[in-house]
């Protein structure tokens, strides 16, 4: 009895395992075999078009008021009257701001009674002098009186008139942080004004692009960009004069300064915004270019030859370029470029096309 169970379950093991090979081989029989075209890889070409191309620097900056002025009081007090409101457009001599008067008046007095006295001194001794009743030194001694009181009277109808801190040139106030009741200092701006019809952006250009801005400055085109929201807005764009070229570079950043006058800034550009500068220096007119995408990481490209569906791999190669494309040598400005896919392809292979292969999956 035991001989016939061990031979019993050997049985059904065997059996087992010539019905999982069995099934093994069924499957496998009925995999289908794909022709070679089916995984030929699938690349998308396109021919250059002729357009104008133009070589630029791209570089980033914020926009800056030409000249922005802190409008500092010359004397120290209490704030009364704060009209100055930032984004307000002021004219030259407007008022900002009313400091108490209170007590520079009172020394305004006091130094206007010290004057007058000195004043008469002086007239009597002066006459006096003249007639030979008093001595030169007399007369200096008055002479001296008079003056030093005259310019403290002088100095405390100043300082009155200091406690109006009016604008010192017409301008938008960019800053007005001050209230009434607050202390003005000379510490403390009452606001900063600036011409918001005059604006630059000061750029820090490499030290590489330094002969191409100085010794080719008048073949520079600027232009100004600052990025909107697209769902919004676009972008906003004005032309942009050189000002200024720095005549040294910084040895810490390796950079020199370049100043950019915006010609139109108009509404949508105002100090500290960022944005992009292009600075163009040379224009091709009508010549083949392609998208920079076409290049791999190496600069080299491949080429389509529609008569015998494989592609010809082309060393690397400079060409003149704005960054979004490139221009493509003479010799291959009707050849059809491969524009994705380049990446898993070899020299003389065969592809396919990608509107092909789509056609067919419909």
């Amino acid at each position: 009895m035991r001989w016939n169970k061990k031979y019993i379950r050997l049985a059904v093991s065997v059996c087992v395992a010539l019905l999982f090979v069995f099934l093994i081989i069924a499957v496998s029989g009925k995999k289908k075999v794909i022709p070679n075209d089916d995984v030929l890889p699938v690349v998308v070409v396109q021919k250059p078009e002729m357009r104008t191309l133009v070589e630029s620097v791209s570089i980033s900056g914020y926009v800056e008021a030409d000249a922005m002025i802190p409008v500092v009081p010359f004397v120290s007090g209490t704030i009364l009257e704060y009209p100055a409101r930032a984004g307000n457009y002021v004219e030259k001599d407007e008022l900002l701001a009313k400091i108490d008067d209170e007590p520079f008046r009172q020394q305004m007095l006091q130094a206007q009674a010290a004057y007058f006295a000195a004043k008469s001194t002086f007239d009597r001794v002066d006459a006096l002098f003249k007639s030979g009743a008093a001595t030169k030194q007399n007369y200096d001694n008055a002479r001296a009186q008079y003056d030093a009181s005259k310019a403290q009277y002088d100095l405390s109808n100043l300082q009155v008139n200091y406690t109006e801190v009016r604008a010192p040139v017409s301008g938008t106030i960019l800053i007005a942080d001050q209230a009434v009741g607050g202390i003005g200092s000379q510490g403390n701006p009452i606001a900063v004004i600036a011409d918001l019809e005059n604006l630059v952006v000061r750029l820090k250009v490499p030290e590489k692009y330094f002969d191409l801005f100085t010794l080719g400055r008048e073949n520079l085109a600027v232009t100004v960009t600052r990025p909107a929201e697209k769902e919004l807005y676009d972008d906003a764009v004005t032309s942009a004069t050189i000002e200024n070229i720095a005549p040294y570079v910084s040895p810490e950043s390796k950079n020199f300064q370049v100043v950019c006058h915006l010609d139109e800034p108009g509404e949508r550009f105002r100090p500290g915004m960022y944005v992009k500068v292009q600075v163009s220096y040379r224009v091709h007119e009508s010549v083949p270019v392609l998208p920079a995408q076409t290049k791999k990481m190496d600069g080299s490209c491949y080429v389509y030859n529609p008569e015998t569906q494989t592609v010809s791999f082309i060393e690397p190669f400079d060409a003149p370029s704005d960054g979004e494309n490139f221009v493509v040598p003479a010799q291959y400005e009707n050849q059809f470029f491969v524009i994705d896919g380049q990446n898993f392809l070899f020299d003389g292979q065969k592809v396919r096309l990608y509107e092909e292969a789509l056609n067919e999956s419909l």
